[in-house]
């Protein structure tokens, strides 16, 4: 994120704060805030005009406000990002927990129900920490111990892209999802 977007730490030189994603975070529990306030003003409402909604304007405005604030900074901060790419697959090859769901779902698709293949990954995991283990160096041999459902092709799970790719549900991280709300957002903010 470009320099102007953020601000210095405190103690470490070095290091960049995304202040002003952090305040964009804390302005939507503001949001929040002033719709609670106008749904618990309005809930107890009979069906006309009482003197009650004379304070719905203000929570609504400010909401508007703050909303427009926000859209006006965000396009700058994404504008300036850089993806360390290189950083990101070195994050992801030094804790491949991150592939434990894929591996309860591997485990799902081969018959088994979610949530004995969810406590089985836990299992699975804690084996793992106690041999001082990543889960992809775990042997066929170590995996079938727990279930014989596991064959070779589960270490096929351990790829950050496969795992992208396979995830197909509305609001996930499948690029071509991404894409299509990305497509339907672009509409409905132009129109």
């Amino acid at each position: 994120i470009a320099q102007n977007y953020c601000t210095g730490s405190s103690i470490m030189p070095q290091k960049k704060n995304p202040d002003s994603l952090e305040l964009i975070r804390a302005t939507a529990a503001k949001i929040y805030a002033d719709l609670i306030s106008v749904l618990v003003m309005m809930k107890g409402l009979p069906l006309s005009y009482n003197r009650d909604m004379q304070f719905d304007k203000k929570p609504l405005f400010n909401s508007i406000k703050d909303t427009s604030y926000c859209l006006k900074i965000l396009p700058g901060i994404f504008n300036t990002i850089k993806v360390n790419r290189q950083e990101i697959e070195s994050a992801l090859a030094k804790d491949d927990t991150i592939y434990a769901v894929d591996i309860a779902d591997y485990l799902v698709s081969k018959g088994m129900p979610f949530h004995q293949g969810h406590n089985l990954v836990g299992r699975i995991i804690s084996y793992a920490e106690n041999k001082k283990k990543k889960l992809s160096e775990l042997n066929i041999n170590e995996l079938t111990k727990f279930t014989k459902v596991f064959a070779e092709d589960v270490f096929k799970v351990f790829n950050a892209k496969r795992s992208v790719m396979l995830k197909k549900s509305m609001g996930s991280t499948n690029p071509l999802l991404v894409r299509q709300q990305i497509a339907k957002w672009e509409k409905k903010l132009k129109g």
